[in-house]
């Protein structure tokens, strides 16, 4: 089980808060992205609970740092009517960023059922597919994942 430490949730609310007194001002009209900055800005505390318990259900493999769930397929969870990955879940909570239609989570250990946000960047699908081959033809280079979320949007 793994347990979201208090520090950590001030770091979010704070990275919250600052994405929230930055957000674009522009139209957009991007579903998704309109759904994930309704979460960030009026639903945070709510989510921050959701995160917390999510990850409350995986275990620490500590020879990856994965956060795992331990089920045989993605794991998935309902928010506001929608239906979500768990993953792209837990990236957008942890980082504050709302992410497009677009935009894919890509896994950088290689393991789908893990909910580490530092584990997971953003792409497009081309970059995820690029990701799958090379982690099918080399393994996945453990130390050399980032221990930070943040890292990855760096």
């Amino acid at each position: 089980m793994v347990a979201v430490k208090s520090e950590e949730v001030e770091q979010m609310r704070s990275r919250n808060a600052e994405y929230v007194q930055h957000r674009m001002k522009l139209p957009i009209s991007d579903e998704q992205y309109l759904f994930w900055d309704n979460i960030l800005t009026n639903h945070y505390e709510e989510a921050i609970e959701v995160y917390t318990r999510l990850l409350s259900y995986t275990n620490y493999m500590s020879r990856n740092r994965c956060f795992d769930t331990g089920l045989e397929s993605r794991m998935k969870l309902k928010a506001h009517g929608k239906t979500l990955y768990a993953h792209r879940f837990t990236y957008v909570i942890r980082v504050s960023l709302p992410l497009s239609t677009k935009q894919v989570v890509r896994h950088q250990c290689a393991n789908y059922r893990c909910l580490n946000p530092a584990h997971i960047e953003v792409g497009d699908q081309a970059q995820n597919f690029q990701d799958f081959l090379a982690a099918r033809a080399n393994g996945v280079r453990w130390d050399l994942l980032p221990r930070n979320p943040l890292d990855t949007i760096r």
